[in-house]
């Protein structure tokens, strides 16, 4: 019978040490530079392609609410237009002339203009000087406003969008006559308020100048619609 204790040939073989020649030992370091090289090929595509995922999501994210915008654009101006198409018949309504040939947006516009209309203040100012039989000399503007600016004798600030400016009058005339003009600008449909008076030569004809604010309020903005999304 064969010896159980005997060892097999192969398993008495030993792996050969590997010769420590310059060949070897230039193979073995080209072995190690390549496997270090793909490593940090490898890290680096990872850091490359994690960069460009991170890039393409905050795209898409991106995309995402400039189309849920586009969306909710796209509704306030349906709802927008069902709103005007709703409110024609009273703009017709208020464009229609009235008495007098002048519609209620004419006079609306009259009592609270959409610009500070200097030139038509002065021409109202001049036409309210020949019913009441005074003479106007050059009107003047001491100071504007604007929209946080008070009214006379009030600390309440005006409306948004509302300006006030205000304007000098030095009239002269009879003294019924400077009250009749005062009515005049009382009865005015244009918005102003009295705010001071100053008072000159008192022998003969009297001369004063009044003061008054006048408002106006920009137009509304009608431009489109637009809501982004945070």
């Amino acid at each position: 019978m064969p010896d159980a204790n005997k060892k097999s040939p192969i398993a008495n073989k030993k792996s050969p040490a590997v010769p420590q020649t310059d060949t070897s030992l230039g193979d073995d370091k080209s072995t190690r530079n390549f496997v270090y090289a793909m490593i940090a090929v490898t890290v680096l595509m990872l850091i490359v392609g994690g960069v460009a995922l991170y890039w393409l999501i905050g795209r898409y994210v991106y995309q995402t609410n400039q189309n849920k915008a586009q969306d909710e654009t796209i509704k306030l101006l349906e709802e927008k237009k069902k709103d005007i198409a709703s409110l024609k018949p009273n703009y017709d309504a208020i464009k229609a002339p009235g008495p007098g040939g002048r519609s209620q947006a004419d006079l609306i516009l009259n009592a609270m203009p959409t610009d500070e209309g200097f030139r038509q203040f002065v021409g109202m100012i001049e036409n309210m000087a020949q019913k009441a039989n005074v003479k106007v000399s050059n009107l003047s503007k001491p100071g504007a406003g604007a929209g946080a600016a008070p009214g006379p004798n009030s600390t309440t600030p005006l409306p948004a969008g509302v300006q006030s400016s205000l304007v000098s009058v030095p009239i002269e005339g009879s003294y019924d006559n400077i009250i009749n003009f005062l009515e005049e600008t009382e009865n005015s449909s244009r918005v102003m308020d009295f705010v001071s008076m100053n008072i000159g030569d008192i022998t003969g004809n009297i001369t004063v100048s009044p003061t008054f604010r006048i408002y106006w309020k920009s137009p509304a903005n009608i431009g489109p619609t637009q809501k982004e999304l945070q």
